[in-house]
């Protein structure tokens, strides 16, 4: 006999958004990342000015925002070179949603 859970396991309830805002630097075609216990991932958030406060926390200058699908965001990650494993919803600094991509 096996039973099932009732309840929905910790964070896997939680959904990414289905439109992303991520930083990017056109010039360098580099985008912001962010690294929470040891796990390097895209910086993504909700909303536009989450991203430019972000910026302005980690002093990036020439940072564009470009509004992006969850989707397209993952292929961003995808991209990007090691150690860069993930993207990050940048909601809460201290407990970012991580989503892996590899």
């Amino acid at each position: 006999m096996s039973n099932t859970l009732a309840l929905p396991l910790l964070g896997l309830d939680e959904a990414f958004p289905d439109n992303l805002y991520l930083l990017h630097h056109p010039a360098s075609d580099r985008y912001g990342c962010f690294q929470h216990e040891g796990i390097h991932g895209l910086a993504c958030f909700r909303n536009e000015a989450a991203a430019f406060r972000f910026a302005e926390w980690i002093d990036l200058s020439g940072m564009m925002t470009r509004e992006v699908s969850f989707d397209e965001a993952r292929e961003v990650a995808k991209q990007r070179p090691m150690p860069v494993v993930s993207v990050m919803l940048l909601d809460r600094l201290e407990s970012p949603q991580i989503h892996f991509v590899r």
